[in-house]
């Protein structure tokens, strides 16, 4: 039995599948199905071979070695120590044929991208204004305008141009990135300080948020410099901060900008301008076809000649176009009768469609559009049936007809697991909250009812460090969380607020956001402090801490320290918080470069994180291992991590085993024990996957750059390393980002010492 199984097979195999994993931005058991299903063999067998059972078959071997290197971008060195523990013969002509002598194949571009989800199922494309748009991106001018009046289709023209830009095709210009950023939603709240946000979030450098102004802007048009980013600002008639309007005219090459608004100012002159009027007849009859095929109302349209008095009603306005088709399904009239209604409308086109569109709903489907204006973007079916009180049979016809009266637009999934959402056009929007306004005793139950389904949504989700899954639920309701804490702080409902806070906090602090503005802990803060809530007070300062001890700001975190020993002495505190409070002294202790402080307060309270629960005895053993590490305590350090890791593996504490393997990869490459250390790696990498943390993903790189040096592969180092600084710079995370840009600079002196982390 021995002789079929290798325990180097094991480990390479999960460390290319692991790197596949994490290239390809998916899960370790999809992976393994796939691999399965290509050799002809279920998930656990691939199981087996990662545990080091040898496979059977030559076959078997070739494919997993192919994968890897293909999907997981693995080098020669791992490919030729692959085969050799698989005993495959013939082995230098696969490694010829996969891995030739050569220069190192570049690891494809991240696409970088927020682009909204499509609310049409198919676009109606109107080639003239699409190839104006193109060519003005082609321009030297920053900036091209999308100017028309409200339904006319310009935010839907805008996000297909964008979509385009981002392929290679004649079209358009290539962009390596879209940033999307829209007023619609909360109408003049974008300015130039959230626009850079925005920016620097799409690209994936949520530190540079924590920045004061003028640093951000500086770092952001630096972003701007080095690649070719398309800037898409929607809604900008109802943009008021001049300061952003000058900076997007002036927007860095290669960078370019679209702009849509149904104004045209003076301050454009400067940009390129493209008039979107309404649909010519052609395109309002592709329009008018889909949308009858969607409505199944085929047969009342009739004849494209019966078109042009629909067109000179609507002007060819797309959305006056869905809204009337939505009319005629329902008012059930001859097309001739509700065109000549629209001619007899007197005032705005769109008041007469939602007004009659109005007149047609009952009273759930008002519920259920009054209720969208809580949103703050999209909004899922199930919170809208309980916002507006419904029940799931009643708002899936409520749904339906407000979606034919094209009052609401359907977003469509993306994959199989999205679920549908359900968003507002602007000039509905507009219409909606007003005839919220205009019935507050219906919209102070609504909010009672948002209140209530957010606060009890992010309490399931709350402090899940065993089920990372959980916080998947948060993804889409981000902005509409944040408006429901405004409004709750607004109302001086501390108490509420308090609960969504401590239901958010893990959510903020695992995706990486330590940038909000107040930081979500500072909200607690102040909510705990006016409740005179001292405990809780004292917990949110702990929290607000940690982190920015973990952002290098140790002279900002010193003010937060003193508050927390005023509150220590006047109060006693719970044991599970004032373990808290201790972990962020002794961060901060750590910040200050004060090694033996902060091993004195993890040894005093490692009895009390055992008795508390099994996640904060292993975080605690893993801090005091660092400290016994830097003091090159190596041995007492190695036996902690050790016995840290069977319990974090045990209890499924997928962070810790991360940070864990990776400290003991450090520990291992001081020996110059590198397939100790690759196994750590690779096992590190594999539950890596299964959740989005970038500060994890930075320090694994970095000591993967320190195993490719020793293994004198130093073009693969440089490779980690650029990755490391990439993502520590993304955090703003300066101590880290200095060490790594010094370990980079050192890798020209083979002489140098190479360091742990």
């Amino acid at each position: 039995m021995m002789k079929n199984r290798s325990e180097t097979f094991g480990r390479l195999l999960k460390a290319g599948i692991g790197s596949i994993v994490i290239c390809e931005g998916t899960k370790a058991p999809v992976v393994e199905d796939d691999l399965g299903q290509q050799i002809g063999v279920s998930a656990d067998a691939i199981q087996r071979y990662k545990a080091g059972a040898l496979p059977p078959e030559p076959r078997t071997v070739h494919i997993l070695a192919e994968a890897c290197v293909r999907r997981g971008f693995m080098n020669r060195d791992w490919l030729q120590s692959f085969l050799h523990a698989a005993r495959y013969h013939q082995s230098d002509k696969l490694l010829d044929q996969l891995c030739p002598l050569g220069p190192i194949r570049p690891r494809p571009p991240r696409v970088y991208e927020n682009l909204p989800a499509p609310t049409y199922s198919q676009f109606v494309n109107r080639p003239q204004a699409f190839a104006e748009v193109a060519d003005g991106l082609g321009k030297r001018t920053a900036a091209v305008l999308i100017v028309g009046m409200g339904g006319n289709g310009k935010t839907s023209l805008a996000r297909e141009v964008a979509a385009h830009c981002l392929r290679d095709n004649e079209e358009t210009p290539r962009f390596d990135s879209v940033v999307w950023v829209s007023d619609k939603d909360r109408p003049g709240t974008t300015n130039l300080s959230t626009v850079l946000d925005e920016i620097a979030r799409t690209l994936d450098y949520p530190g540079f948020t924590q920045f004061a102004h003028d640093e951000k802007r500086r770092e952001v048009e630096q972003l701007l410099r080095r690649q070719k980013v398309l800037v898409v600002v929607d809604n900008f008639e109802t943009i008021s901060d001049g300061a952003l309007l000058t900076w997007l005219l002036n927007l860095p090459e290669p960078s370019k900008a679209l702009i849509t608004s149904r104004e045209y100012r003076r301050e454009w002159r400067s940009s390129w301008p493209v008039e979107l009027r309404g649909m010519s007849e052609a395109e309002a009859w592709d329009l008018i076809r889909e949308r009858a095929r969607v409505l199944k109302i085929d047969r009342l349209v009739g004849e494209r000649a019966q078109l042009e008095p629909l067109l000179a009603a609507t002007g060819g306005n797309p959305k006056a176009l869905t809204m009337t088709l939505g009319l005629l399904k329902y008012e059930r009239r001859p097309l001739q009768q509700v065109v000549d209604d629209l001619y007899a409308a007197r005032g705005n086109l769109f008041d007469d469609l939602f007004t009659r569109a109005w007149a047609l709903l009952d009273e759930a489907a008002r519920r259920v559009l009054l209720a969208m204006p809580l949103f703050a973007s999209s909004a899922c079916g199930a919170a809208m049936a309980v916002i507006a009180n419904v029940n799931s049979y009643t708002f899936a016809n409520a749904v339906e007809r407000l979606a034919d009266l094209a009052l609401i637009d359907v977003r469509l999934p993306i994959g199989l697991n999205a679920e549908v959402r359900y968003v507002l056009h602007p000039l509905v929007r507009a219409f909606t909250t007003a005839k919220l306004c205009a019935e507050p005793h219906s919209e102070a139950e609504m909010r009672e009812r948002w209140l209530q389904w957010y606060t009890q949504l992010t309490v399931q989700v709350g402090y899940c460090w065993n089920d990372l899954s959980r916080l998947d639920m948060l993804d889409p309701e981000q902005e509409t969380i944040h408006a429901v804490i405004e409004w709750t702080v607004r109302q001086k409902r501390f108490s509420e607020v308090l609960k969504i806070v401590k239901g958010v906090r893990y959510y903020y602090y695992v995706r990486g956001m330590w940038e909000q503005n107040p930081p979500i802990n500072l909200i607690g803060v102040e909510a705990a402090r006016t409740l005179a809530e001292s405990i809780e007070e004292a917990e949110a300062i702990a929290y607000h801490i940690q982190i920015l001890c973990k952002q290098g700001k140790p002279d900002v975190a010193e003010r937060f320290i003193l508050r927390l020993r005023e509150i220590t002495q006047t109060i006693q505190v719970p044991e599970s918080v004032f373990f808290e409070l201790q972990h962020a002294i002794a961060l901060f202790a750590i910040a200050q470069q004060d090694i033996d402080q902060a091993e004195v307060v993890w040894q005093q309270t490692l009895e009390m994180a055992e008795k508390l629960d099994i996640r904060a005895y292993i975080a605690n053993r893993r801090w005091l291992a660092t400290c016994l590490y830097r003091k090159r305590l190596i041995s007492d350090a190695e036996q902690l991590l050790c016995e840290a890791l069977r319990d974090a593996i045990q209890h499924k504490y997928v962070r810790g085993v991360v940070s864990i393997q990776t400290k003991l990869a450090n520990i291992y490459l001081d020996r110059n024990d590198t397939d100790r250390a690759a196994a750590a790696l690779a096992d590190g990498q594999n539950y890596a996957s299964q959740y989005s943390e970038s500060r994890h993903v930075a320090e694994l790189q970095q000591c993967i750059a320190r195993l490719h040096t020793l293994r004198g592969d130093l073009p693969a180092a440089r490779a980690s390393l650029a990755e490391a600084i990439d993502l520590f710079e993304r955090l703003g995370m300066r101590r880290e980002l200095a060490e790594a840009r010094a370990a980079l600079a050192k890798l020209d002196a083979p002489d140098a010492p190479v360091s742990g982390v």
